[in-house]
């Protein structure tokens, strides 16, 4: 794999570490980061040997959501045909790593924004450091929230807890996460990535067929409507991307971090 955007680790032959390696833009989701998730869940997906996978965006923070230059290229695009498949590319990622057979683990130290939430959402499990949190900010930005994220947040909160979660756009914390469900392990800051190597090891030592199938049972009962549901929402964030108020509540977003020299959601 030549993406630089991404390091795999063989631990051992049944067990990666997968690390995003863009941490200097607080791993923000751009096209290039995107795809090198991607073509990671496709080269873990074919390694029949291994049994679990650890995936960290480093100590600082796991990801910082979309990269405000994905909202730029999608305004400057003016063949629909050609933006919904770039909106659409995000969303194939996240089904990628959720449905790879072997066993995914998300390690959170900093916080999970937004897409980065929806990343971790798409493993099996996710461990936060204790001083981690979670935050949704799209509906302030005037947007909805994508990737067929939402129904994997309602499967795991419940339905009022995803809409609290993804309307009020409140910070969350790791214990609060692990009440709600959402993280099924708490760590000591530092040590999250320890911690789900530490789970991976558990899952490796096992056999590797019957965990798989249960993974893909589990899936398959609690996201049985998620397509039904969410097969559509990209087409409708461009929907919300028309609305006035979105559109200014972004432009004060992008003028806020491009003021302080950055480039992320």
């Amino acid at each position: 794999m030549s993406n630089e955007s991404i390091s795999i680790e063989k631990i051992t032959p049944a067990i990666a570490l997968v690390t995003m390696q863009r941490q200097e833009k607080l791993n923000a989701l751009n096209d290039a980061l995107i795809s090198g998730l991607t073509e990671a869940a496709e080269t873990l997906r074919d390694d029949a040997a291994i049994k679990a996978i650890v995936l960290t965006g480093g100590l600082r923070m796991f990801s910082a959501g979309a990269d405000i230059s994905t909202f730029e290229s999608i305004d400057r695009e003016m063949d629909i045909n050609r933006v919904r498949r770039m909106t659409q590319k995000g969303a194939q990622m996240a089904e990628l790593w959720q449905s790879m057979p072997a066993v995914t683990i998300a390690a959170v130290e900093g916080g999970a924004v937004g897409g980065g939430l929806g990343l971790a959402l798409a493993c099996d499990w996710r461990v936060f450091a204790n001083n981690a949190w979670a935050y949704v900010p799209e509906v302030r930005l005037g947007l909805n929230y994508g990737w067929g994220t939402l129904p994997r947040l309602a499967a795991l909160a419940g339905p009022g807890r995803a809409k609290w979660i993804s309307i009020l756009c409140r910070r969350h914390g790791a214990q609060e996460l692990a009440d709600w469900g959402i993280a099924e392990h708490i760590a000591e800051a530092g040590a999250a990535a320890d911690a789900a190597l530490t789970l991976a090891h558990e899952v490796a030592a096992l056999p590797a067929l019957a965990p798989q199938m249960i993974k893909q049972t589990v899936n398959a009962y609690s996201l049985a409507l998620a397509k039904t549901s969410s097969y559509g929402d990209m087409d409708d964030m461009l929907v919300c991307m028309t609305d006035s108020e979105g559109q200014a509540a972004r432009a004060a977003f992008t003028a806020s971090i491009t003021g302080k020299g950055e480039k992320r959601g």
